[in-house]
């Protein structure tokens, strides 16, 4: 090169050109996973996120943080779905990863969905031993995964618990809509534990014994693009079991005090979709896009390794799922139900409608004070816009719920439950929920997680910090 055009202003930009090279270079060797050891130890391991304030604190009330977290089981990790995630997939590297965001996040009650029972055993029972937690866990007995509700052994003890699965008919009341059977065997369950406080805690706040302890709940519904119908079913279900075991505690402790009542989970439903609604804007019509989502659903015909009756002939016996006459689009803008699947829709739309439970979403009540940049985006519920952060897809699916009674006269179709009226009502003042990312927080692609340094899961862990008054 001509010695003459070596000019300062020259060598300037060809330092800024190679910088920018090299910083392109580790961006895309983070995104495999290549970062050398030396940069790895200079940068914490996932991001780290504040817990954002609703509403100020009461003095005299006990704080509890309560966590959901679908942490994704091992069992379900393969390269083909994940094939730019690089070493994070490695149980031995993810592990150590979530453990240390669950620590940092120091939940009292951790609900944890897509646990596996051999990390279970080798793995979780020990480290939450050691953290000072209790753990009960409960899965379909023919699962590898299933789900979990661990809390603090100083606050809490636990006294009953309850199981649900969901393929199972249930026993109704009489007087009660009859739920629709279910069509498919899912394998999903829930269960439910009555802890109860600390002899200590309620000495120091005396007011916590107009209550009986808490009923904490968790699930992992139906995953399927075509298992609105089912999810839907499902969230009945989990509904009526709780009035059932409230019920049977309210018998075994022979007082009607009632619980502080929380459930949560992986809903595998968005807050536009009918199994989301079903529960939290009642009383539900189904109409619109929910009603299409809903009635396109049971147009679907699952292969015969799903079937819940074992000698069913079926003549596509041996297909799969995707080689059936099937529809191909989960959502259409026009959906035509035959007078069959108008009479599902409407007898699953009066279940839920004469079940007096209902679901109010601490997401939904206080998000939009925390963080209205990030509330109702793409819903009218108020909620944030993704908990799930894949390659080809987000939204949100995660959820910490109340439960609490409902007199079917009143409206919460088309109305979000204030942080003050869940304080009046329930006794439940929410002070704090964990702030969740947008999507231009992701990074450039290849962003789907899991991934180091963002997030050991391809969800992200929920959390609210509530009071109980």
């Amino acid at each position: 090169m001509d010695p003459a055009k070596l000019t300062p202003e020259y060598i300037l930009e060809q330092r800024r050109l190679r910088n920018l090279r090299k910083e392109q270079e580790r961006k895309e060797k983070e995104a495999l996973g290549l970062i050398p050891q030396d940069e790895q130890d200079k940068r914490p391991l996932y991001i780290k996120r504040p817990l954002l304030k609703v509403s100020d604190g009461d003095e005299g009330a006990p704080k509890i943080k309560i966590m959901s977290y679908n942490i994704l089981a091992q069992t379900l990790i393969r390269r083909d779905l994940f094939p730019t995630n690089g070493k994070i997939l490695k149980w031995s590297i993810r592990s150590t990863i979530l453990l240390d965001e669950i620590k940092h996040y120091d939940a009292d009650i951790i609900c944890l969905q897509e646990l596996d029972k051999l990390q279970l055993k080798t793995f979780w029972m020990k480290e939450f031993d050691k953290l000072g937690y209790t753990v009960k866990y409960h899965r379909y007995n023919t699962k590898n995964h299933g789900v979990a509700i661990i809390f603090k052994s100083k606050l809490f003890t636990c006294k009953h618990q309850s199981f649900i699965k969901y393929d199972h008919d249930l026993v109704h009341d009489e007087g009660e809509v009859v739920l629709p059977s279910a069509r498919i065997a899912t394998q999903n369950v829930g269960f439910m534990t009555y802890l109860e406080f600390q002899p200590f805690l309620l000495k120091q706040y005396p007011h916590l014994s107009n209550k009986n302890g808490l009923i904490v709940g968790n699930t992992h519904l139906f995953w399927h693009p075509f298992g609105t119908f089912e999810r839907c079913r499902q969230t009945y279900m989990m509904l009526h079991k709780y009035k059932e075991f409230t019920r049977i505690l309210s018998v075994i402790l022979g007082n009607s005090k009632g619980f502080y009542s929380f459930f949560t989970g992986d809903m595998n439903s968005e807050p536009f979709d009918a199994p989301y609604l079903s529960i939290t804007a009642k009383p539900i019509e189904y109409s619109g896009q929910a009603k299409n989502v809903l009635g396109c659903s049971l147009t679907y015909t699952y292969s015969q390794v799903r079937s819940l009756e074992k000698n069913e002939v079926d003549e596509n016996d041996g297909l799969d799922d995707e080689q059936r006459e099937n529809p191909t689009d989960p959502e259409p803008e026009v959906f035509m139900p035959t007078p069959d699947q108008d009479q599902l829709l409407l007898q699953m739309q009066n279940a839920h409608n004469t079940l007096k439970v209902r679901a109010i979403s601490l997401y939904s009540v206080g998000y939009k004070l925390a963080h209205p940049e990030n509330s109702g985006i793409n819903n009218d519920r108020n909620e944030p816009m993704f908990t799930n952060w894949v390659n080809t897809w987000s939204g949100m699916l995660d959820y910490i719920f109340i439960l609490t009674d409902w007199d079917n006269t009143e409206d919460f179709s088309h109305s979000v439950d204030t942080p003050e009226e869940i304080a009046d009502k329930y006794n439940i003042k929410l002070l704090r929920l964990l702030k969740l990312p947008v999507p231009g927080d992701m990074g450039p692609k290849p962003n789907g997680q899991p991934r180091i340094y963002q997030y050991p899961s391809d969800h992200l862990c929920i959390m609210a910090e509530v009071q109980l008054l």
